[in-house]
């Protein structure tokens, strides 16, 4: 069969790397072979830059193309919220994006997939698992969570450049790089789905295409 080429929109560098790891996750279990197409995922720089296309994502999927975004839910208090707001759907009618625009929304941060993967995730860091949450999924930030697990435990000198540098940033010089490291080399989307449900979801949507 025909391999499937796709457009993909996404926040930052980490959620790329995710997104890579899931297409070749879902690659592994499907007879077709999903691609993207040359220059994605597209990395966005923020969730308002991806809202701003909401509005063409369903009209490149009925003409064709297949769409794979992601986005972080943030303080929305649910996916299903945040995808009525963002493409309009009333809430008297049900939610039927088109087919071949998956649509996936990590809850409540793409962060929570990678603690979803608790064992190696704190195998990487060198930081005992017990620190880290085992239901990521329920956390309010997670990315702050992470955060407070390597400023309170972490004792390497690439911990600290993960960590903020001034009152204004919100993650340190490394932060990106060495999560992206963590999602390359060791983070496991299947092994990962049993702790995440919006992960698990996110798979389920992807091996549909």
């Amino acid at each position: 069969m025909p391999d499937i080429y796709c457009h993909s929109y996404v926040e930052d560098k980490p959620s790329a790397a995710v997104a890579r790891q899931l297409v070749a996750n879902r690659n592994e279990a499907c007879q077709t072979k999903l691609c993207f197409c040359d220059g994605h995922p597209s990395i966005m720089g923020g969730s308002s830059s991806i809202k701003k296309m909401t509005e063409a994502f369903p009209n490149m999927a009925s003409a064709g193309l297949h769409i794979f975004i992601l986005t972080d839910l943030d303080t929305t208090d649910c996916p299903p919220t945040l995808i009525r707001d963002w493409f309009n759907v009333p809430q008297n009618q049900p939610i039927a994006l088109p087919p071949k625009l998956v649509f996936r929304v990590p809850v409540r941060e793409v962060e929570s997939w990678l603690l979803a993967d608790r064992d190696a995730l704190a195998n990487f860091m060198g930081i005992p698992k017990a620190n880290f949450s085992n239901k990521p999924d329920e956390l309010p930030d997670t990315k702050q969570h992470l955060l407070n697990v390597i400023s309170d435990k972490g004792r390497k000198k690439w911990h600290k450049d993960m960590l903020p540098q001034s009152p204004t940033a919100s993650i340190g010089p490394l932060y990106n790089e060495k999560l992206c490291e963590f999602i390359c080399e060791k983070w496991d989307p299947a092994r990962a789905s049993a702790n995440s449900p919006s992960l698990a979801r996110a798979i389920a949507a992807l091996k549909r295409l």
